[in-house]
């Protein structure tokens, strides 16, 4: 199966929330996720900006080390891209249990966050449910959602399209772990709106997951893809299903970064703002195609 692990995950609270108010010092804004069977990865930094700044300076005069239970492992500015740090010397995949210090020395403060490596993860198998005909909506523009009347609604249709996966606890009982499923179909549709009223993703405690009757851990979850008319066949298209495994940081960070009531998501950055997560993933494409 494919695995991905991809920057950004703070991409949407960085350019929105994370501001500099006037008269305040900069504040370190840390991304790293010290991913489970993979090398230490690069490492990300940026410092607040002011308030509605069209971007987000990036730091590219700190000193990192990453240390894995005792290893340490130093880190050095990448010159091609501004603010991402690359590990030095040979780099073996990390591994579950391994506990991984970051620090970080930025303008004489100390910035630094702990995790431990979750157990690795894997999607047994995956099921994917799609009706024979799409039901009616109201489809709402996200990006015209605003106090006023124009919310671009219009009537049409969608498929929802139901999607189950099924993976294996880990044998380390141990540890609380959390796991966060996710489907994204790659369709030039904005569902933001949409995804409101279905189940794209989730984030819970593994324990608390439904189980079948042979241990199995499952998750079953729904998305839509957009058609005009009630006769149109679903539109074949491209849908990444992934997994993660991982202990409590990694998971209060993701399940409040679309909170509305907070600035920023929860930081587990003593000293700074951001994420430092350990976490386990697995991830796979799959093509969805209409019913024959």
């Amino acid at each position: 199966m494919r695995r991905w692990l991809v920057f950004g995950l703070l991409g949407c609270w960085l350019l929105g929330c994370d501001t500099l108010m006037p008269g305040s010092e900069p504040v370190l804004v840390v991304e790293a996720f010290f991913q489970t069977g993979a090398p230490p990865p690069a490492i990300r930094l940026r410092q607040t900006g002011p308030l509605y700044s069209a971007s987000v300076p990036a730091v590219t005069d700190a000193q990192v080390t990453l240390q894995v239970d005792t290893l340490h492992i130093p880190y050095q500015p990448d010159a091609a891209v501004p603010g991402v740090y690359q590990p030095l010397g040979a780099l073996t995949p990390l591994q579950a249990g391994q506990v991984v210090r970051l620090q970080v020395f930025w303008q004489g403060i100390q910035v630094q966050a702990i995790d431990t490596l979750p157990p690795p993860i894997r999607i047994d198998s995956v099921q994917v449910m799609v009706p024979e005909s799409p039901v009616q909506a109201v489809l709402l523009d996200s990006l015209l959602l605003n106090d006023s009347l124009a919310t671009g609604a219009r009537f049409g249709y969608l498929y929802p399209v139901t999607v189950t996966l099924w993976w294996q606890a880990p044998i380390e009982t141990q540890r609380l772990y959390w796991v966060r499923p996710h489907l994204r179909p790659e369709v030039s549709f904005s569902s933001t709106i949409v995804d409101l009223f279905l189940r794209t993703e989730q984030i819970l405690r593994e324990s608390q997951s439904d189980q079948n009757s042979r241990g199995q851990h499952y998750w079953t979850g729904v998305y839509a893809i957009p058609v005009e008319k009630a006769h149109d066949p679903l539109p074949p298209h491209r849908l990444r299903v992934a997994l993660v495994r991982s202990g409590q940081a990694y998971a209060r960070f993701a399940s409040s970064r679309k909170a509305p009531e907070r600035r920023e998501p929860v930081s587990n950055v003593v000293g700074g703002l951001g994420i430092a997560a350990a976490l386990a993933l697995d991830s796979l494409f799959l093509t969805v195609r209409p019913l024959p």
